[in-house]
């Protein structure tokens, strides 16, 4: 540390160091030189440059470019003062450099080291910053395939196609890339250019919510168009079941079709003296030929119930084979439907939305998710900078 010698005369300290006769022993290096100025009574200095390039035992080409650079560089303010004098105020960043100075000229070189300077980042900041940067790369990774694969289904060529997918992938990308852009425009006090920046996230970001809500819709309802075919035709099947089954309950007879067939052949041979009057007793007008068919025509009637009954119970076994081959779906949207009655019995009926008021959210919720890829990235890398 340099000493100094220098003659007091005027009153107050202030006035001592403008027109104090300042001898150095040795010329200052940098850090005495700020450590002096930060040192100062009041935190101020206020000398013609002529003096202090004395004070420092510095040439003035030295001490003009050294004020130059620390002004620059923030350690130090310098302002104009009266009758050619100049202002030097020592900011804090001079100050804490200045400690340092003090603390390493008494500071046991063996002993532990100075503290790094680097922020201690926690557990919990790691994890959640690794959190937020995975989802953000997942969802940008989902947003520029579904963006791509959207837009190049438009394409009525493959060429047209491939252009289309490269649109997409642009957009999509800017939808990430522009909100971290326009904090750190924003930052850099370059206003307009940051507003530039929001105004354009805000076009590529509508952009991207139609593509995605394009293709979550087109997914989704193709998915529910599917599930409703389903039911609808499990409905269908069950309906028909049921039809059979009560007609088969009210059919009583029992027999065999081919127990049924023999006794027929016998009744037949005992109406051979009216078969050819009455055409096999199909034409019967006669007291004498009703009597001779009755055997006939009841037996008839049973193989008639017979052969109902019988087809009733293939087609049965059929409609239950298809029934069985069916998804068990009781819904075609039960997310939807369910979400809906909850939300009415939350309210006590107060809010009563429809499934397809459910469903227009879930796909405004799904389109909007990768969209917001750009704002996890930009909450993460914002969470590194403060801690």
């Amino acid at each position: 540390m340099a000493a100094l010698h220098h003659s007091d005369n005027s009153p107050g300290r202030g006035a001592n160091v403008a027109q104090a006769k300042v001898v150095a022993l040795h010329a200052f290096n940098d850090d005495e030189a700020l450590m002096w100025l930060s040192d100062h009574a009041d935190g101020r200095v206020e000398m013609t440059l002529s003096e202090l390039a004395q004070q420092f035992g510095w040439p003035l080409t030295r001490l003009r470019g050294r004020l130059k650079s620390w002004v620059e560089a923030g350690r130090i303010k310098k302002f104009a003062g009266a009758k050619g004098k100049v202002i030097l105020a020592p900011t804090h960043t001079s100050r804490e450099v200045a400690v340092q100075l003090v603390g390493s000229a008494f500071r046991d070189p063996v002993a532990s080291p100075a503290p790094s300077q680097k922020p201690a980042y926690s557990a919990v900041t790691l994890i959640s910053v690794g959190i937020l940067l995975l989802t953000a790369f997942g969802l940008t990774a989902v947003g520029l395939i579904m963006n791509a694969r959207f837009a190049a289904s438009f394409g009525q060529t493959a060429e047209a196609a491939a252009l289309l997918a490269a649109i997409g992938l642009s957009v999509d990308l800017l939808a990430v890339i522009l909100p971290s852009v326009g904090v750190q425009l924003w930052a850099r006090r370059s206003i307009f250019a940051a507003g530039a920046a929001w105004v354009m996230w805000l076009a590529v970001l509508t952009m991207t919510l139609l593509a995605a809500t394009g293709f979550a819709s087109t997914n989704i309802g193709d998915a529910v168009a599917g599930r409703a075919r389903v039911v609808g035709e499990s409905v269908v099947l069950e309906e028909r079941i049921d039809r059979l089954r009560r007609e088969r309950t009210s059919i009583a007879e029992l027999r065999p079709l081919g127990a049924i067939e023999i006794e027929l052949q016998k009744a037949q041979t005992e109406a051979q003296p009216v078969w050819r009057m009455t055409d096999g007793c199909r034409d019967v007008t006669r007291p004498v030929s009703a009597r001779a068919c009755a055997s006939v025509l009841e037996l008839r009637q049973v193989q008639a119930a017979a052969l109902r009954r019988d087809a009733i119970d293939a087609e049965l076994r059929e409609t239950q084979a298809k029934l069985s081959a069916l998804p068990a779906l009781a819904l075609a949207d039960p997310q939807a439907t369910t979400a809906a009655e909850m939300v009415t019995w939350l309210s006590a009926g107060a809010v009563s939305p429809a499934p397809s008021d459910i469903a227009r959210l879930r796909a405004m919720g799904l389109a909007l998710a990768p969209s917001l890829a750009g704002l996890i990235g930009m909450l993460a890398l914002a969470l590194m900078r403060r801690t």
